[in-house]
Formats: structure tokens, sequence, C-alpha cells
């Protein structure tokens, strides 16, 4: 937390309006995730040759031992959240009603928490079908989703740096696509380190579910694996390198990064997904996505 209130404090002196204010919100729920990442809970790593034989498989690590969420604590986090969410995003009276009264704890089960770990989108999925939530209603899906996914991050983010720690430094090559060794989600978002006279500046990817960072290869399409020059590049808004996104033309998919060189402050990957979410609009209004369209991996 000091480090993103360093980098945030700093973004401050230089953004207004809807960023500061994002920030300042977003600022307040790290700091609730902060105290519930804080407790100490037993997560088993798995053995580091298990580990490395997963990672090469392409098998995440939380399959091969996936933390225990504990029900109550998750439910309170949910609560928590919830609440921060209603009182301080500016929501009409109705929605912050409807999300503050929301009764996450009778469609939130150990099964089903059980397997938010191993697909989050599919736990929303089903608390949103279960709560009964309307597109057209006053308690929206994305509010849910919100809600669920931020209380899940601080319980997932230990377990995710002692199974990295059992994976030690692997080889960036054998990955084909930017899917977390840790968690298997998606990569968020991912940053181009100070380069040197010795070595090119190293490429890593991040998850904004756990927190993992893994190195991933410079010349190289995060969502469908093409190595092809000639269909990656990267484009920024005008007056701003640090942060770029990076198109590929094959698979038509985008991955935002920082590039350290170009940041005149210290790096809180919480914090620059934040400050990148404008490179959301840049690529889409040129037709790319998020995951890409399913391109081949030319290898």
């Amino acid at each position: 937390m000091d480090l993103i209130h360093q980098v945030t404090d700093a973004y401050l002196k230089t953004v207004e309006g809807s960023d500061a204010a994002r920030l300042g919100f977003l600022q307040g729920l790290w700091e609730i995730q902060s105290h519930i990442e804080a407790v100490d809970r037993p997560y088993e790593a798995p053995d580091s040759d298990i580990a490395r034989e997963a990672y090469v498989t392409g098998q995440p690590l939380f399959l091969v031992s996936a933390p225990e969420v504990p029900l109550a604590e998750y439910v309170d986090a949910v609560s928590q959240v919830a609440r921060y969410a209603s009182e301080m995003t500016g929501l009409p009276a109705e929605q912050a009603q409807a999300l503050l009264s929301a009764d996450f704890s009778a469609v939130i089960d150990k099964d089903r928490l059980a397997g938010a770990v191993r697909s989050p989108d599919t736990f929303v999925a089903q608390v949103v079908t279960e709560l009964g939530v309307q597109l057209s209603g006053p308690l929206t899906p994305a509010a849910v989703a919100f809600v669920l996914v931020s209380a899940l991050v601080p319980f997932l983010t230990g377990p995710s740096a002692a199974a990295q720690q059992a994976l030690g430094v692997p080889d960036p090559n054998a990955l084909t696509s930017g899917n977390c060794p840790v968690c298997g989600s998606s990569a968020t978002m991912g940053r181009v380190e100070e380069s040197s006279k010795l070595n090119g500046a190293a490429r890593t990817l991040w998850c904004g579910l756990c927190h993992a960072e893994w190195n991933y290869e410079r010349i190289r399409c995060v969502r469908c694996g093409t190595r092809n020059p000639d269909m990656l590049r990267y484009t920024h808004v005008e007056a701003d390198p640090a942060h770029r996104v990076h198109l590929c033309d094959e698979c038509h998919g985008y991955t935002r990064f920082v590039f350290v060189d170009d940041l005149d402050k210290p790096v809180s990957m919480v914090v620059e997904d934040v400050m990148t979410a404008t490179l959301d609009a840049v690529a889409t209004e040129h037709g790319y996505t998020a995951t890409g369209d399913g391109g081949k991996a030319s290898n």
C-alpha cells in the first residue's frame, strides 16, 4: 500500500476530472483489499517440480494446488466492498440502495465459491442469475461483477505469490499465450522494463485477478501468440509514450503496456491498470479487442 499511495499521489498531481475521481475511489478500495489480504491464511503451494511441469504444459498452478477462500470471510469482504461502492461511486440513489441491499450471502455457498478460483466469470454469472439481476434493473450485472471480483482479489494475491515462489523464474519462451500461469486468467496488461546496454528491455505481464507477474517474449502477441513482427506494433496517445497499447493484426487483439523507461515515477501495476484504461478506447476504435478473434499463432 505504501507504493500504491506513493504512485497514486504522484498521479493526482497531474490528472483531474474523471481520472482523479476514479483514482480517489480506487485508493479507498485498495485500502479495503489490503486489510483483507493482510490476514494470514494457510496455503500449500505446489512442489517446485510439479509447478514447473504445470507451467510447461500450460496448466495454471491454482488447478494443481487451489487456495481455499473462507466462505464467511469472503461474504464479509463482499459486504464491505458493496457498502463502499454504494457510498462512493456516485451511483443514483436507487442503484446504490439496490447494491447495498443485495443478499449476496444467500446465493454464495462453499461449493460455488470454490468454483470462483477456477472460473471467476462462471462464478459471477451464477450469482447474477441467482440474484435475478436484470440489465434494466437498479442492480446491474456490472456492479455485481465489480463487487464479487474486487472481494475475491485479496484472497488470491498471497497464494499467488507463494505459487510463483515455488515456480521460480521459468523460461518465457515456453508460453505461447498470455494466460496467467498461476490462476489461468488472461493477462490484464504488462510492462516493458528498463533497458540496459547489454540487454534489451524485457517484457513482463501482469494478472489483475491474482497479481502474478511473469516474463513474456518481447516479440509475441499476448493474445494469440504470433511471433510475426509484421503483424505486431505499439501505438500510444500523443505526449504519453509511457503508456502504449500493443496491437496484433493477426488476431486483432491488444494489450496495454507501461514503458518504465518513459515513466517519471515508480511502477505500481495496480495503479497503472487504472492509468492505461483510456487505451482501451484507442484500441477498440480501430477494431481491436482485449481477447483477439481467436487467430492461430505463427511459430
